[in-house]
């Protein structure tokens, strides 16, 4: 049997305290598409995507993450993945059964050794959106006459915090087989950042040191959109709704413009992202940067807030 494989990131689901107050954020102010509400879960997705949901939100005492999910290559690639989890890295491993998450079938859940709740699946609905709101293209989901006008197209990457970052990315590789794109190390050596992919994409998962030494957590998740004119519609957006923005501009690494955009009620910040590269090449060298080849982590602007949301 061959190795198991990840496809892609697939999704994420967000805990709040007021479901209510997120739902205004993510739906009214970024244009997040609502799909179906079970059982106190709202599911969502980008305008620009087939599956049933990228994103979900559930009212808890506190707001949190409860599972970062990712698409297998292969249906019997949750059951290799299962077995090489328990009996070759010791961790538990629980079976979700079809539809326990809407439009999602049988899963598997875990935290990574370093406390990262991981959920790995392979089969998703791909619903319909209503038919007054369909695409006449059959390569689109919703027609933009229909859509918040600077909704995210699709989920692109997180970025995850953690106090033993580099041994957090290292296990992503051994254990996972992600792929290094770039790194990013300080003037002593030590390793701030390790930017992962499980695919071509350019960034899957961000891994960042937490200097502060605090629990795991989630800093955000980044939607893409098409350009840089629609990260200042948004961030126009934003500021018509009084809603927090968290910095505009362009990375170094990953070369991807960005805002960050902030649900006030839940802490949870999504980026709207533009630009960057895909690798194809199976001879990539990760991109190594050091403290000091550039006066700043970023290349234009600046992140202006590190809160994040522990798990």
């Amino acid at each position: 049997m061959s190795e198991p494989e990840l496809a892609r990131i697939g999704h994420v689901a967000l805990e709040t305290a007021d479901l209510d107050a997120s739902l205004a954020f993510f739906v009214d102010a970024v244009g997040f598409e609502e799909v179906e509400r079970q059982d106190g879960t709202v599911y969502l997705r980008a305008v620009d995507e087939f599956d049933h949901h990228s994103v979900s939100l559930t009212e808890a005492e506190r707001a949190g993450v409860d599972h970062i999910g990712w698409q297998t290559r292969n249906p019997e690639d949750l059951e290799a993945y299962a077995e090489m989890l328990e009996t070759e890295e010791g961790l538990d491993v629980t079976w979700v059964d079809a539809d326990e998450e809407a439009g999602q079938g049988e899963a598997i859940r875990f935290s990574t050794p370093h406390g990262h709740p991981f959920e790995f699946y392979h089969e998703m609905e791909k619903p319909d959106p209503p038919a007054e709101r369909r695409s006449k293209l059959k390569n689109k989901t919703y027609s933009r006459t229909t859509t918040n006008a600077i909704a995210p197209r699709r989920i692109d990457h997180v970025q995850i915090w953690d106090a033993d970052a580099p041994g957090c990315a290292e296990w992503l590789q051994e254990a996972l087989d992600f792929k290094v794109q770039e790194y990013y190390d300080r003037e002593d050596g030590s390793r701030w950042g390790t930017f992962v992919s499980a695919n071509g994409n350019k960034i899957e998962a961000a891994v960042i040191d937490d200097e502060a030494e605090q629990p795991p957590g989630l800093h955000h998740i980044a939607y893409k959109v098409d350009s840089a004119d629609d990260l200042f519609d948004a961030a126009d957006a934003m500021n018509e709704r009084g809603v927090p923005t968290d910095g505009i501009g362009q990375h170094s690494i990953s070369r991807g413009k960005f805002l960050y955009t902030r649900d006030e009620e839940s802490g949870h910040r999504i980026e709207f992202n533009a630009g960057g590269y895909l690798v194809f090449d199976p001879n990539w060298e990760p991109i190594a940067w050091q403290e000091g080849d550039l006066e700043d982590r970023q290349w234009i602007g600046q992140i202006e807030s590190t809160d994040r949301v522990q798990y």
